[in-house]
């Protein structure tokens, strides 16, 4: 799509895309990251000492979930995630005061964000490794993705366009 103000096209043709078909892949979109951000809710809220900040109801909130686990760091909850290949991201989140409001010591929680690229199967990967640390306070053991672990091993990268939950 090529989006101007003045026009809807396709790229590399003059041919209008109608606002009903833009509005209904964006749907799809915002039904796909609900549904993503509704299961990982759901597994999360399942997890003993989790503490999920904001509406449990994914269609009041963004496809991310910002948790803290009790007792833990939310730094060395998001480094022991990374370990286990699950990319997840702790500290304020441009939400200092928001943090400071709820008494946060450190103001800070562990995120884990989703997108319309991600699977629900990724989706419990993830919540099978945030529930791998709160047990045993590290995931190393637990492997997210396969593919992964082979391009650590032959030093190349992950591929690109996997961030988020991998």
């Amino acid at each position: 799509l090529a989006l101007t103000p003045d026009r809807l096209a396709y790229f590399g043709t003059a041919k209008p895309i109608e606002r009903s078909t833009v509005r209904a892949a964006m749907d799809r979109i915002c039904g796909w990251n609900q549904r993503l951000t509704g299961r990982a809710l759901a597994r999360l809220g399942a997890i003993d000492g989790i503490t999920i900040y904001g509406p449990r109801d994914a269609a009041q909130r963004t496809s991310l979930v910002a948790f803290n686990l009790a007792g833990r760091d939310p730094f060395r909850v998001a480094e022991a995630l990374n370990r286990a290949g699950v990319e997840s991201r702790a500290g304020c989140h441009c939400a200092t005061l928001g943090h400071h409001a709820l008494g946060l010591n450190p103001p800070a929680s562990c995120r884990l964000s989703f997108y319309l690229y991600n699977t629900l199967d990724e989706v419990d990967r993830a919540a099978d490794a945030v529930a791998a640390v709160a047990a045993r306070g590290d995931a190393r053991r637990y492997r997210l993705l396969p593919w992964r672990a082979g391009l650590r091993r032959a030093g190349t990268p992950a591929p690109p366009g996997r961030a988020g939950v991998p």
